[in-house]
């Protein structure tokens, strides 16, 4: 279940994102800002919500649910996966670096 993203087409050269989050974690709260802030858009998952997305962040994890995890480019083979990342990484990783 998708429950939340920002509107609009993936477009100059930024790759597909996916959150995997809480409502009420802090690093999500500030990930997702950072996102809304750049323009960037992306799918938010909320692993609270969604079985589905608490399984998928609990595989990156060792079975504990850390958040957030957020994937880049494609979900199924991502080229990178940032798990809690600060807006730094979160930047390099969108980038390609």
């Amino acid at each position: 279940m998708i429950d939340d993203h920002v509107p609009g087409e993936l477009g100059g050269g930024v790759p597909p994102i996916l959150v995997l989050g809480r409502d009420t974690c802090e690093d999500t709260i500030r990930s997702r800002g950072y996102l809304h802030l750049q323009g960037i858009p992306y799918v938010y998952r909320n692993v609270e919500l969604d079985p589905d997305a608490d399984e998928w962040n609990r595989s990156f994890n060792g079975g504990t649910r850390v958040t957030p995890v957020i994937l880049i480019g494609d979900p199924d083979a991502p080229s990178a996966v940032l798990i809690e990342p600060s807006d730094e990484d979160l930047a390099a990783a969108i980038k390609g670096g």
